[in-house]
């Protein structure tokens, strides 16, 4: 007598579905006998048929009412691309506005620190509503003539001594100084002089230095630093002119002074003291 070794002969011994480990039971129909030598094997189409497990209850969450959403403004494409253009073009200008600026400033630093390769020839006039007796084309007009006459020459009045020291500061250091002044103007050249001659302004030599009837009591002594100085002043007015001028170093200055008899605002229309200053200049601009 056999004795069947298979334990899956007896039918309470039967393989089971994997829906049986998921704790479903599977049907009838897929329980089926293996036969002797059958590998086991499980029917898994069947398996997947089976119903999935029960979700658990879902909790319904509060409703809460939507932020409305406002009407956005319609978008004109070509208004768009125009104000952005706009905005770039902004931008370009400003940009070179700047760099316009930027070039600008190095000009200027490049002025100031002494390029300026032209003789510095300056010419001040005194206070212009003094009065005049005399015939001639009254206040200082005669300086204004004069430096007309001279090829750059610069005008200044009694009034603007930075300005005159400033433009002196851009001078190159090779190119002459000369100053010419009358009256209140012959003050204000003799206080350039006098501030030159400094170590603020390294000494800065000028080369000559022309005063008609100063009006101040502090110019008799003309600065070290002045190589050729023409003093001229009326006799008729006591009030208007401080006398004759002298060298703080001879070796140094020479000093012309010239007495005249005519008034004070007759003397720069002068032909010969016209010529004096001319010549002074001339030579000045030479020896530079």
């Amino acid at each position: 007598m056999k004795t069947d070794l298979n334990p899956y002969s007896n039918p309470a011994l039967k393989p089971q579905s994997n829906a049986l480990k998921r704790g479903v039971a599977a049907p009838a129909s897929q329980l089926q006998p293996m036969k002797a030598g059958q590998d086991y094997q499980v029917d898994l189409s069947q398996a997947a048929k089976a119903p999935p497990s029960a979700p658990a209850a879902s909790v319904p969450l509060p409703s809460a009412p939507l932020p409305s959403v406002p009407d956005l403004p319609s978008l004109d494409l070509a208004d768009s691309s125009k104000a952005v253009a706009q905005e770039v073009a902004k931008e370009a200008v400003k940009d070179e506005a700047v760099e316009g600026v930027k070039k600008a400033s190095e000009v200027k630093e490049e002025v100031s620190t002494g390029s300026l390769k032209k003789p510095a020839i300056i010419f001040v006039s005194g206070w212009q509503w003094m009065f005049s007796p005399s015939k001639s084309e009254g206040s200082y007009a005669g300086v204004e003539r004069m430096a007309e006459a001279v090829e750059g020459a610069r005008l200044y009045g009694w009034d603007q001594k930075d300005e005159i020291l400033e433009h002196i500061k851009k001078t190159d250091q090779s190119q002459p100084i000369i100053l010419v002044g009358h009256s209140l103007g012959g003050d204000t050249v003799k206080e350039v002089a006098d501030e030159l001659d400094s170590l603020k302004y390294n000494f800065r030599k000028v080369d000559f230095l022309a005063t008609l009837d100063a009006v101040g009591f502090g110019n008799d002594i003309i600065p070290q630093n002045v190589g050729e100085h023409l003093n001229v002043f009326g006799e008729n007015d006591f009030f208007l002119n401080d006398g004759p001028h002298v060298a703080r170093n001879h070796s140094r200055t020479k000093v012309a002074n010239i007495l005249s008899p005519l008034d004070h605002t007759e003397l720069d229309d002068a032909k010969d003291i016209q010529f004096e200053i001319l010549q002074g200049i001339n030579k000045a601009l030479k020896r530079g």
